[in-house]
């Protein structure tokens, strides 16, 4: 079954159907201008000199479709284009009059006062609007082509925004790990052995893996429980607990969501007096994605914190454009702990 709005879309704007276009227009055109004639009370006797004159009143419809359009309407240059609409139409009218024999010129004498105005009028009218009716096509055609341009134009801005945002994301984080192992050679040359070889498969993961548009939200944890693993061998009062709810076998989401969030409950709750912990729980439902980060904040850290960082304004920038609305981000700082509480609508 045919889908008439969507087949009369594509005869308008799919450059395939160009040549109906044309036809279409032709012929539209043919029979407005003969019923012009049909209509005239001087009775018609040379065929051929008719249908010459009505294929000379169809030079202003193309130029006006195929010049004036693009070259002044396109151009919001309104009052040149109407201008050089009127004024192509007159001449034509002009032209074809002076194309007609003498004898036919003689008759139209007799009803100069009264026919000879009726007939430039509806001529005028009519070539009007077919001109503006064929012109509108052609404005309603650029019209779709700057939308899709504009369309992908975006679509290729963030892309490149979103990659510049990941991008921005490892080396933070590298840099942040490279930092810890640091301080472990000099003070545990062992643990440091160990947090070296943890932070390669970690750099795999990164540089390999989450290159990919989607990854497996199972892979993600995964990264995240190593991830906190490492932090546990550099830091004898750190614990921490991953739990999962639901099925997060078969979702897929953008890689490296959350690093930036476990990275900030890492970085903010080191307490040299007591066991400072980070607490991560993803919940799959049916269509929705609850990611809930909790860290514990050190006796000497009771002031609110903003919830700045580069990380953190990379990852609101991303949710903005990978989710749009499709997301909400909530932030819960009190005096002992910090929430992070992510949903995400996953399709």
């Amino acid at each position: 079954m045919i889908n008439a709005p969507g087949f009369l879309l594509r005869l308008l704007v799919d450059p395939r159907y160009r040549i109906y276009r044309h036809l279409l227009l032709f012929v539209f055109s043919m029979i407005t201008i003969g019923l012009n004639y049909y209509m005239d009370l001087v009775e018609r006797k040379n065929l051929t000199e008719d249908f010459a004159q009505s294929v000379f009143l169809l030079v202003p419809i193309y130029l006006s479709v195929f010049v004036l359009t693009p070259r002044f309407l396109l151009r919001n240059k309104i009052g040149t284009y109407i201008l050089s609409v009127y004024l192509c139409i007159g001449l034509s009218l002009l032209f074809s009059f002076l194309l007609r024999n003498e004898s036919i010129r003689q008759e139209y004498q007799i009803y100069q006062f009264w026919m000879g105005s009726f007939l430039i009028i509806s001529s005028v009218i009519q070539l009007s609007l077919i001109i503006a009716g064929a012109s509108a096509v052609i404005v309603f055609q650029d019209y779709i082509k700057n939308g899709q341009r504009i369309g992908q134009l975006e679509n290729a801005t963030i892309q490149s925004e979103l990659e510049q945002l990941k991008n921005q994301i490892n080396p933070h984080f590298l840099f942040n790990m490279l930092n810890n192992a640091n301080v472990l050679i000099k003070e545990s040359p062992a643990e440091a052995v160990l947090v070296l070889s943890k932070l390669k498969d970690l750099l795999k993961y990164q540089l390999k893996d989450s290159v990919s548009e989607k990854v497996r939200l199972k892979d993600d944890i995964s990264f995240l429980n190593d991830y906190l693993n490492m932090e546990k061998i550099r830091r004898d009062n750190f614990d921490f607990i991953v739990s999962t709810e639901g099925n997060t076998e078969d979702v897929t989401l953008p890689p490296l969501l959350f690093i930036p969030f476990v990275e900030n409950a890492v970085k903010h709750n080191n307490d040299n007096k007591k066991l400072s912990y980070v607490h991560l729980y993803f919940k799959v439902e049916e269509k929705c994605l609850t990611f809930i980060c909790i860290n514990s904040k050190p006796a000497e850290q009771r002031e609110r914190r903003t919830d700045g960082g580069i990380g953190l304004a990379n990852i609101r920038r991303r949710l903005e454009l990978l989710y749009d609305t499709d997301h909400s981000l909530q932030i819960d700082d009190t005096d002992i702990t910090y929430t992070i509480n992510l949903r995400l609508n996953i399709k």
